[in-house]
C-alpha cells in the first residue's frame, strides 16, 4: 500500500495538512508524531489521549483519509536513562500504540533522534539499545511493529552502529529509508544489509549531500529496491516522505513518486 507522509506538508496545521493531501488523491497517510515539530505530539497525546485522539480523527474523517503508519520521536533523547525520562518516553510510546490500534495502523518508524556528543560512542549506544528495547516491547503488547530508523546525524546513522544493534538485538526492527546513505555519500548498495530486518520503508530521491532531491535528480534506483525488498520478503507498506520545504513542492514530488511505484510493476508486490 503507497501512503503519503504528513511531512509533505510539515510547515501546515495538522488539518490543513490533511486536506492538502487528500487534494493531491492520496486516501492513506502517515503522521509524524515527534515532539516539538509536527503534526501530532506525543506528549500532548500522552498528556490529553481523548482530546488529542478526537482532533486526529475529526481531520481524518473530514477530508476521507485513513492513517496506517506513523513516524515517532519521544520527548527524551534515547540515550537519557535518567528514570523520569524512561518514565515519559513510555508513557509517549503507550499512548501513540493506543492511538494506533485505535485506528487500526499497524508499523512505526522511530526517530533516534540526537548523538550525544559529551558522551563515549559506545556507552551512549548501549543506553540507547536499552531504551530501544523498552519501545520494542511496548510496541509489541499492543501488536505494534516498530522501526528504528537509521537518521543522518543520529546514534545510529552509520552501518558500525547499526551492526552493533543487530549484534545486541538480532531481530530489531528498522525502516528501510535509503536517502540517510546517500546523502552521506554511501552507495546505494550498501543500505541492502538492513532490508532482512525492514518492518517499513520510506522512499524519496536524494544524493550525496542532499537528504532529498526532486525525483530524478538524485542517485536513488527504485527498480532496485523493489527487488531487494520483495527478494528479502517484505510485505508493508511504502510511505512517500518528501519534507515541505521552500526550495520544490514536496507534495507535486510525492504524487510523481506515487505513479513511478503505481506504474513499475516491481512495486505491485507490496
Amino acid at each position: 500500500m503507497i501512503l503519503c507522509s504528513s511531512s509533505v506538508q510539515s510547515t501546515l496545521p495538522f488539518e490543513e495538512a490533511m486536506a492538502t493531501i487528500d487534494g493531491a488523491g492520496f486516501r492513506d497517510v502517515d503522521l509524524l508524531a515527534i515532539n516539538t515539530w509536527c503534526h501530532i505530539n506525543p506528549k500532548d497525546l500522552a498528556a490529553d489521549y481523548g482530546g488529542a485522539l478526537a482532533r486526529v480523527e475529526s481531520a481524518l474523517k473530514k477530508h476521507n483519509l485513513a492513517m496506517r503508519a506513523m513516524n515517532v520521536g519521544f520527548t527524551h533523547q534515547l540515550h537519557d536513562r535518567r528514570p523520569e525520562s524512561v518514565r515519559q518516553n513510555l508513557l509517549e510510546c503507550e499512548a501513540v500504540c493506543m492511538m494506533m490500534n485505535y485506528f487500526g495502523a499497524s508499523v512505526a518508524a522511530l526517530q533516534p533522534l540526537q548523538k550525544d556528543p559529551a558522551r563515549e560512542r559506545m556507552a551512549a549506544l548501549d543506553d540507547c539499545i536499552a531504551s530501544l528495547r523498552e519501545y520494542y516491547e511496548c510496541a509489541g503488547r499492543r501488536g505494534i511493529k516498530l522501526g528504528l530508523e537509521l537518521h543522518a546525524n543520529s546514534p545510529f546513522e552509520d552501518r558500525f552502529a547499526m551492526d552493533y544493534l543487530f549484534e545486541k538485538i538480532p531481530d530489531a526492527g528498522v525502516v528501510y529509508d535509503p536517502s540517510h546513505f546517500t546523502c552521506q555519500g554511501m552507495g546505494l548498495r550498501e543500505s541492502e544489509f538492513i532490508i532482512r530486518n525492514c518492518v517499513h520503508a520510506h522512499l524519496r530521491d536524494s544524493g550525496a549531500g542532499a537528504m532529498q532531491t526532486p525525483l530524478g535528480a538524485g542517485d536513488v534506483d527504485f527498480e532496485w529496491i523493489a527487488d531487494k525488498l520483495a527478494e528479502y520478503g517484505y510485505k508493508g507498506h511504502i510511505s512517500i516522505e518528501y519534507l515541505d520545504n521552500p526550495d520544490y513542492d514536496a507534495i507535486g514530488e510525492a504524487i510523481k513518486m506515487r505513479e513511478v511505484i503505481e506504474n513499475n510493476v516491481k512495486f505491485s508486490r507490496f
